[in-house]
Order: C-alpha cells, then structure tokens, then sequence
C-alpha cells in the first residue's frame, strides 16, 4: 500500500467532501481517502501494484479539484 497527499485547489466547500472522498474511494483498490480542508490537500492510501501516481493524481482531478503539487 502507498499513500500519495495532493495539495489542491478548489476545496473550498465542506458539503462536497462526502462526494469527493466517494468519487475517488469507489475505485477497486483504494483503501483510504482524507482530505483536510485547512490544509488544502487529499491524501489517498491505494494498492501500488494497481495504480499509478498519475492514476490516483487523474481520480483527484475527476472529483472536480485542481492538483497544485503531489507531496
């Protein structure tokens, strides 16, 4: 398992985080999703063997945010 933290734009509104945290979790190989408003950043625990960075940075995007920088 790795984890990857996504410093992102575009989170602004806590209502939209269940969906957020959905929209990425609901890939088969995702273990965890946190995000942290204060901080401005996703972190995502998934299956290295499955995904690539890119893949997971791509799921990131596709929840409607904006990847600034991947720490």
């Amino acid at each position: 398992m790795k984890a990857n933290k996504f410093i992102v734009s575009d989170l602004d509104d806590s209502s939209a985080i269940p969906a957020i945290k959905q929209s990425i979790a609901s890939h088969d190989g995702i273990n965890a999703v946190r995000v942290d408003m204060q901080a401005s950043t996703v972190t995502v625990d998934y299956d290295e063997a499955r995904y690539s960075e890119k893949n997971i940075q791509d799921f990131v995007t596709q929840a409607g945010l904006t990847v600034d920088k991947v720490q």
